[in-house]
């Protein structure tokens, strides 16, 4: 009867593994053609995979919509796991428009459940170039066994002769290649100022009557939602950390 009971309790524990095996979050992207928008987390339940976006307005007219025609596919074949249903989104044309820039919006889609064994998928709202400056929630070799790693240090010490290296996300040092080390040795002054232009420039941004309340202000909104939607508090902070909420310098109007 205990071995029954072992074999029944290994089998129970091996199906949760595999059916939890595609949940992940911030998943590593490779392309994407949404410029404000990130994934914030993909997970797969026993009807739906459900992926979480997250879109930053980029300025005071910014909108964002989502196409029902959006669809998944996977690495396994050219079938379309289509559009089921979505909270928090305006569906096309309806839009859902932002009042300022830095403004953030959490939101859901969800589609036809993916297969098990599925390890990388490409999501499409609207497949080739854009048109009208708008960009779409196309997003391109998914990982979903893998998770965006980040750079948090940069540090160049080989400007007298010294071995440069990058300091990764989680600590580990990659050192640079040998080619690129007499390169950037070579450029070392220039590196110099023009990182110490983009620290002045930050200084001075930051510096700014009321902006770093203004700043907080948008962190804590953003915690609020991650955690609203059913994030933990530990996946809502690591979302934070890893992703900031100041926009990337776009030339795009609107969306």
């Amino acid at each position: 009867m205990k071995k029954t009971l072992t074999l029944i309790t290994l089998l129970l524990v091996t199906a949760c593994s595999s059916a939890f095996s595609q949940n992940i979050v911030n998943p590593q992207v490779d392309q994407t053609d949404a410029d404000n928008s990130k994934i914030a987390k993909i997970e797969t339940n026993a009807q739906f995979t459900i992926i979480s976006f997250v879109y930053t307005a980029n300025a005071d007219d910014s909108w964002v919509q989502v196409n029902k025609e959006i669809f998944i596919q996977t690495d396994q074949s050219n079938e379309h796991y289509n559009y089921v249903k979505s909270e928090n989104v305006a569906i096309a044309p309806a839009k859902h428009q932002f009042s300022k820039a830095g403004d953030t919006l959490l939101f859901k889609v969800y589609f036809r459940k993916i297969p098990a064994t599925t390890k990388t998928i490409d999501i499409i709202e609207r497949a080739g170039p854009k048109k009208d400056e708008i960009s779409y929630l196309n997003f391109y070799n998914v990982e979903l066994t893998k998770q965006k790693t980040y750079i948090t240090d940069v540090k160049i010490t080989g400007l007298d002769g010294g071995s440069p290296f990058l300091a990764s996300g989680n600590g580990d040092q990659s050192v640079i290649k040998d080619g690129m080390m007499g390169a950037l040795n070579a450029m070392g002054p220039m590196y110099a100022s023009m990182a110490k232009s983009l620290l002045d420039a930050q200084l001075a941004y930051f510096k700014q009557p009321g902006k770093l309340i203004e700043i907080a202000k948008l962190h804590k909104e953003y915690f609020d939602a991650l955690v609203k939607q059913g994030f933990t508090y530990d996946q809502a902070l690591k979302i934070i950390t890893d992703s900031g909420l100041i926009p990337k310098a776009s030339s795009l109007s609107g969306r």
